[in-house]
């Protein structure tokens, strides 16, 4: 069912007043007539016209005669007319005068706040002093009225959405003093239980010492007991021998009348050491620690400020380090051969810094899945979880791709009060002709915009889930469609959109692909899975293997998943190629950078403080960017290809 459109005032006041004396046409003297040329004209300025002429009356605006000898010989502008006679309805009632509903309004009565006709204004409402403007000047003076509290409103939300970094700062801080103070106390822990031991062995040993003390005190007296039973047995059986003599032998033999003294060699009192414990005494209970809270004051906008700048500047710096000179005093023992992990003591490549951090505001990311460098050192980075495309300059962040909001899901979302997402990106490159090519998980297609985010193109055909996409030196696009099978080269013109498109190669789930100078593509093969995929993120499923195909179709070598003996690609998530045509590889599981010569052989550039590599891209100036998507940030290296060459 078609919709009324809406009247503009402007174009209604034309056909309802008199051009002549800007009066409204009625039903009476102001009746609208339509001269021959065309033009309409009120009967009060058709009389006045008709007076100082004869036998006609020329057009004031095209100078056409009209010829007559009385005004009721034209004819009625019947369409003004119908116009005045529905004056009664909503839609045209609401362009009338507010107050005799008779005239089109031209001035605004601000106190009222009621569009008047001149009449009107000068009956009521100038009389009372009220201000009364033209309708034009005051529609502008509500406009800036409007604009200006939209503008106050649209700050506010701005600082809301700081304060919600700020706070989301603060939140992380205080979750690493919780770790902190946990830790503290579990060192004071530690530290009290050595104390403890070191009690316990010097108690042990106290008590073995006096244990020592009585045991010798103790068999010294056996030993005494013992030498008494003795002599007693002896004098006993001294005795016993005696009785059993006879009568004459008893009586003429003397008898020993010694007495044995046996009690002053025993001891009546023994000097003992008794143990008893005596507990130190505490006025409270043993404890380690306690939780003590000191009151602090937190700036959010402060916080912001420091945060935002941590962001920005971030990228203000890279391609800025100076190159250092290649060391040629490598070891003579070096030589090129397989170099395992480890074996050098230290990664080749050095951390220079980390560019972002979680978040939603310019600068930062939330789950990054691609990124790019162009031939002027900015950088291109596929914010897949905030929905978008950022572009970094040597300054900064310089602005950011979305999908074009003119397009019917915009309408869709606004229609039900949503803000879904409506580009995904998946993978990112950009040609020697400026184009961007794009691969949206939105709607499984090929996108390619322009620098200031305009869609050129937008490709589907042939297509089942395109995932990677590469730049090739003639300009071409290649993309890699993981269900299908195949590798696509598109051709694509800024006012055509994709000119054409062929199949390059087929392959196994073809996946991540990149591009050397002399136009040989690698693309990923096959499903190698990361065994930490916490949260089943299917960007972060690799290959296991990498394939090339040249630019006439002839597939060329390939890396097996069995590169030596005992190691092999768990999960390939990102490749590039450097100035001297060497394959540099981001493995994901192995969490490694691993640089793959055009001679042969391989050896690891980076394996630490990295959680899971996905992307990689070489400045102009020579410097190693890292896409970390788990750590939600750009990490930077410092590498140059005559160097890698020295030490390969």
């Amino acid at each position: 069912m078609a919709t009324a459109a809406i009247l503009d005032p402007d174009i209604i006041r034309e056909v309802l007043e008199c051009s002549i004396c800007m009066e409204t046409f009625n039903q009476d003297q102001l009746r609208p007539k339509l001269l021959q040329c065309g033009h309409t004209v009120c009967r009060q300025c058709l009389e006045k016209l008709l007076a100082s002429t004869i036998n006609g009356v020329r057009c004031p605006f095209c100078s056409k005669v009209s010829r007559m000898s009385n005004i009721s010989q034209l004819a009625d502008n019947l369409t003004v007319l119908k116009i005045i006679d529905s004056a009664s309805s909503s839609a045209t009632m609401c362009l009338m005068c507010k107050v005799c509903r008779n005239r089109l309004p031209k001035q605004y009565c601000q106190v009222c706040r009621l569009v008047l006709c001149d009449a009107c204004k000068a009956e009521g409402h100038e009389q009372q002093g009220h201000p009364v403007l033209a309708i034009h000047a005051a529609a502008e003076q509500r406009r800036r009225d409007v604009g200006e509290k939209l503008s106050a409103l649209r700050q506010m939300m701005q600082d809301i959405q700081k304060k919600k970094s700020a706070l989301d700062g603060v939140f992380r801080k205080l979750r690493l003093k919780y770790k902190s103070v946990q830790q503290d106390y579990a060192k004071a822990e530690l530290g009290l239980q050595d104390e403890l031991t070191k009690s316990r062995t010097a108690f042990s040993s106290s008590l073995s010492e006096i244990e020592k003390l009585n045991n010798q005190v103790l068999e010294e007296q056996t030993y005494l007991l013992n030498l008494a039973e003795v002599q007693l047995v002896s004098r006993c059986d001294y005795l016993t021998m005696k009785i059993k003599q006879a009568d004459l032998a008893l009586l003429e033999d003397a008898i020993d009348e010694e007495e044995l003294d046996l009690k002053c060699n025993l001891p009546v009192l023994l000097k003992l050491q008794e143990p008893e414990l005596v507990q130190a005494e505490h006025l409270e209970p043993l404890g380690v620690g306690q939780v003590r809270t000191n009151q602090v004051t937190v700036n959010t906008e402060e916080d912001y400020q420091e945060q935002a700048e941590s962001s920005f500047s971030l990228y203000r710096d890279v391609d800025m380090v100076a190159e250092k000179a290649c060391s040629l005093t490598a070891s003579p023992s070096f030589k090129p051969k397989l170099v395992e992990p480890g074996a050098s003591g230290s990664q080749q490549c050095q951390f220079i810094k980390k560019m972002g951090s979680k978040g939603n505001l310019p600068g930062m990311f939330n789950l990054p899945v691609s990124l790019c460098v162009t031939m002027q050192g900015e950088v291109l980075v596929a914010d897949r979880g905030n929905y978008r495309i950022q572009i970094f300059n040597r300054k900064g962040f310089q602005k950011e791709i979305r999908r074009s909001p003119s397009s019917i899901d915009n309408f869709v979302l606004s229609f039900l009060g949503a803000d879904l997402p409506n580009l995904i990106p998946l993978s990112i490159a950009i040609n020697n002709q400026g184009l961007i090519g794009v691969t949206d998980n939105y709607d499984n297609s090929v996108k390619v915009y322009t620098p200031d985010g305009h869609c050129v193109a937008c490709h589907k055909n042939q297509l089942i889930k395109p995932w990677g996409i590469a730049a090739m030196p003639s300009g071409q696009f290649v993309v890699t469609d993981v269900e299908g099978g195949k590798l696509w080269s598109l051709s694509v013109d800024r006012s055509v959109g994709v000119v054409n498109y062929s199949r390059l190669c087929s392959a196994v789930r073809p996946k991540f692909v990149t591009c050397d100078s002399s136009g040989t593509v690698y693309f990923t093969q096959g499903l190698g899975l990361n065994i930490e995929n916490r949260h089943n993120e299917h960007q972060l499923e690799g290959g296991f293997s990498i394939g090339s195909v040249g630019t006439d179709g002839q597939l060329g070598k390939q890396l097996s998943h069995f590169f030596s003996e005992n190691e092999d690609f768990r999960c390939i998530a990102g490749m590039c190629v450097d100035s001297r045509g060497d394959l540099l590889v981001a493995d994901s599981g192995r969490k490694e950078i691993l640089h793959f010569p055009k001679e042969g052989s391989f050896n690891v550039l980076i394996q630490e403080k990295l959680t899971c590599p996905i992307g990689l891209a070489i400045t102009p100036k020579g410097q190693l960017l890292v896409l970390d998507c788990w750590d939600h940030c750009v990490k930077v290296y410092d590498y140059h290809p005559r160097r890698q060459s020295c030490t390969d």
